[in-house]
């Protein structure tokens, strides 16, 4: 079944490329754009890019690239329906299957996001327009938060009124029964109506990592309320707490310029930190870690710093959660606060200076441990030493990478004054000795493999590609970024007939079907059914102007051309071009009629015209006064 634009349109909108591509290649920052080693074939020097800006990517290893979809398709070998359906999935938009239950699934699924959406909505108008929301906004100016701050988080305040949303909802026409079943609404015991789930509290938005409204915090604002300190949204088909994390919306860039994810345990401790300047910052809401919740902190990096209280519960639950993130492949090291401090706290106590240097100071997983043992005593009898290094086994034995293991081994056996014989005798044991075996084995095995086609393997490169004359790559490049008022300009100064290259022909076929209303480069790659002419897109847009020849001339910075001026100077290349063609013609022409004992004169004539006419090219101006 087709799939609407419109619902195409919003999964483009909803799927980001870094956000997508980062989640089967670790991505860093390179100036723009991000690099990785490309997973498209072999190579041991990154060469794969990833724009954030254009919503593309292009390896310059093997040539290929493309938008979101391609990549989907291209990784999971699927067609672009299936893409689609696999980015819409995993931005949590239904897309309807014609006569199956999809199309009731994406009616109530937009019905709940729609619901979330007016709440926040009501609950931000509440705060700013409302005596009583005075109360929500005096708590949040009392925790240090900024108005933008406020704004930012969609921060809000909960009516004290039994019906206050109930009768917004009644307003905006939206059944009670989508709202009860977001969890924003509770029916009455004896079932003449609904209630607000939230009364009289100030309120936090939880957002999806593609910025939707999916649940609520709500937290205590009056003595005579009943209910506990914080309640929440309950799970509903748009909600699972242990899939979500706060902030990730909100931390997304930071998450990966940082390369690493800061993890705290609540709103306000997420908020505080966010404020100070601490943007690579997300938040638990309470709740222990999930694998469901490392995975989704994958997309973004593979180095986590866990943050935690100084008292028992707060370091048992830490090594808990270090446990988990080591056992799922990242990296994790451990901050600890003050006694009786929360990030919240500290960092308007102290500053975010002092924040950043707790984190700065974050220790490995096995040193703190090692620390967490002595100072419950564990390593002052023998007893204790040893399930203190039994534990760090344990722990171990969740590594799955062994180069990695072997290193915090000897780390141990150096630490404990133990042999590392003793050790592995341990691991072998919880691993399970057959199991052990044949991971070990396998991997000598590789190991061995790898040795004896040392130096045969290379990395794989991309195809020579036919040439392409610079001046027709960078009209195409100014085109496709600069829109049709360019592209008028540079077919009005030249014809279809000046570009010889088959691809910039298809290229420049797509980009005069869109004339009329413009496009979005990322778009016109949906449009392309020829794989190569995808990559060919790709790489014009990846290309940098410092590749083609004569920038020097023209005195631009190369990273920032004018694209008029790139536009103008490639036509009068182009020109040239063709006037060396026609001249060469002529000079085919006046030997043809000097064989035949013709004129020779009418050949001269022209050949000298033509001359004048590429040498009047170099003063030829054809943006006037621009």
């Amino acid at each position: 079944m087709r799939i609407p634009d419109e619902i195409i349109d919003e999964i483009r909108s909803a799927s980001d490329i870094v956000d997508v591509v980062s989640a089967s290649v670790p991505l860093k920052k390179r100036g723009k754009n991000y690099l990785g080693l490309c997973p498209f074939h072999q190579e041991k020097t990154p060469s794969f890019s990833v724009s954030a800006d254009k919503q593309m990517y292009y390896c310059f290893g093997c040539g290929k690239g493309g938008n979101v979809f391609t990549f989907v398709m291209e990784h999971d070998k699927v067609s672009f329906v299936e893409a689609a359906r696999t980015l819409a999935r995993r931005a949590g938009i239904p897309v309807p299957e014609e006569g199956s239950a999809d199309q009731a699934r994406t009616t109530e699924f937009e019905g709940l996001y729609a619901a979330c959406r007016m709440a926040s909505a009501f609950f931000v108008e509440n705060l700013f327009s409302t005596v009583e929301g005075k109360l929500g906004l005096e708590y949040f100016r009392h925790r240090g938060f900024s108005d933008d701050t406020i704004r930012a988080f969609g921060l809000g305040y909960a009516l004290n009124a039994w019906d206050g949303l109930v009768r917004r909802a009644e307003r905006d026409s939206i059944d009670p029964a989508i709202l009860e079943k977001s969890g924003l609404i509770l029916r009455r015991d004896d079932g003449s109506g609904y209630y607000d789930r939230f009364r009289g509290r100030a309120i936090f938005p939880i957002f999806s990592p593609t910025g939707r409204v999916i649940a609520f915090g709500a937290r205590k604002l009056r003595e005579d309320d009943p209910l506990g300190k914080y309640i929440n949204s309950p799970e509903t088909p748009i909600y699972s707490k242990s899939r979500v994390l706060y902030g990730v919306y909100q931390a997304r860039d930071a998450l990966r310029e940082q390369d690493a994810a800061v993890l705290v345990e609540g709103y306000a401790d997420l908020i505080s930190a966010h404020q100070a300047g601490v943007r690579n910052v997300v938040a638990t809401s309470g709740t222990a870690l999930t694998p469901e919740q490392i995975h989704l902190i994958a997309r973004y990096t593979k180095n986590i710093i866990l943050v935690y209280d100084a008292d028992s519960a707060g370091s048992k639950a830490t090594l808990r959660g270090a446990d988990l993130v080591i056992e799922h492949g990242l990296d994790v090291r451990v901050a600890g606060l003050p006694q009786g401090e929360d990030p919240d706290s500290f960092v308007r106590k102290e500053g975010v200076d002092a924040f950043r240097a707790i984190l700065d100071a974050a220790v490995s997983f096995l040193d703190f441990k090692a620390e967490f043992f002595r100072s419950q005593g564990m390593l002052e009898t023998p007893e204790g030493k040893t399930r203190a290094v039994r534990s760090l086994v344990e722990t171990l034995a969740r590594m799955s990478d062994e180069i990695k293991r072997t290193f915090y081994i000897k780390s141990i056996a150096e630490r404990y004054d133990i042999y590392e014989s003793v050790l592995y005798r341990e691991l072998d044991r919880i691993l399970g000795k057959e199991a052990a075996r044949a991971r070990y084995g396998a991997s000598r095995d590789q190991d061995a493999g790898s040795a004896s086609v040392a130096g045969q393997t290379q990395e794989a490169t991309a195809p020579e590609p036919e040439t392409v004359p610079a001046a027709e790559k960078d009209l195409l490049k100014v085109m496709i970024e600069h829109g049709p008022p360019l592209m008028e300009f540079v077919l009005t100064h030249t014809e279809k007939g000046n570009f010889t290259h088959p691809l910039v022909r298809a290229a420049l076929d797509l980009l005069f079907r869109h004339k009329d209303e413009g496009w979005d480069p990322s778009r016109l790659v949906d449009e392309v059914e020829d794989p190569r002419l995808k990559d060919f897109l790709a790489n014009i847009l990846f290309a940098r102007y410092e590749l083609s020849r004569g920038w020097a001339e023209i005195g631009s910075e190369p990273d920032l051309p004018d694209p008029w001026k790139v536009a103008e100077q490639s036509v009068l290349r182009l020109m040239a071009v063709e006037l060396d063609r026609k001249i060469r013609e002529a000079f085919r022409g006046l030997k043809e009629a000097d064989a035949e004992g013709k004129s020779l004169i009418p050949h001269q004539q022209l050949i000298q015209a033509l001359q004048k006419e590429k040498v009047g090219l170099k003063s030829l101006r054809l943006l006037g006064n621009r």
